[in-house]
């Protein structure tokens, strides 16, 4: 069993932002459901009970460069335009919650939030997760049998902080083409800029 860490590819495709004023609003400023700034595994469809609003904005002359994407992974969650949540809905369904969202142009997407964290079974491998001095990651391990029902999860370990993925997401994304992500099994490496390009960027 091969697992990856996905990662969004921000050298080539433009983040999504949150209606900031927006989530205050309808989570009256909780900071539990503030999921612009709390990438925590919680639910929150009992707080946003309608379409939150992102938008893919080029504010600086660099982004002029940019892509809108079809699939980002930020904070250790998925945003997804609708051909990435057609692909990836049955896989992923049990390992999270989706919300739905309304782009800058008015089309429909989600945001999907994992809420399996390896640390509930065990899953963490202790002996080969380290930090360097400074609390830094190091590397990130499992043991593969305790995640294996699991089509992606988050750790602990990094503050939920990387989306792991079994190979069935990659392969699902892949074969669907779907743009703004590549993956690595570096687990934990979350950082676009610290990959080959030439070999691991999917244009």
């Amino acid at each position: 069993m091969t697992l990856y860490t996905i990662v969004f590819d921000n050298r080539h495709y433009l983040s999504m932002i949150w209606d900031s004023t927006q989530i205050i609003e309808l989570s009256n400023n909780q900071l539990d459901h503030r999921i612009d700034m709390n990438g925590a595994p919680i639910r929150h469809a009992g707080i946003f009970t309608k379409p939150l609003n992102v938008s893919f904005e080029k504010n600086f002359e660099s982004d002029e460069k940019l892509f809108k994407p079809d699939i980002t992974v930020q904070e250790g969650r998925f945003y997804l335009n609708d051909q990435a949540y057609q692909t990836l809905f049955n896989l992923i369904k049990d390992d999270g919650e989706f919300l739905p969202l309304i782009d800058d142009e008015g089309n429909s997407c989600y945001v999907f939030t994992p809420l399996h964290v390896a640390e509930e079974q065990g899953g963490l491998d202790t002996q080969l997760s380290k930090k360097n001095e400074w609390g830094d990651l190091e590397n990130l391990a499992f043991h593969e049998e305790k995640v294996k029902n699991w089509s992606t999860f988050r750790t602990e370990f990094n503050a939920c902080m990387t989306l792991q993925c079994n190979q069935a997401v990659k392969d699902a994304i892949e074969e669907a083409n779907l743009k703004g992500v590549f993956f690595t099994t570096d687990l934990g490496n979350g950082y676009s800029n610290q990959f080959d390009e030439d070999v691991q960027i999917r244009n």
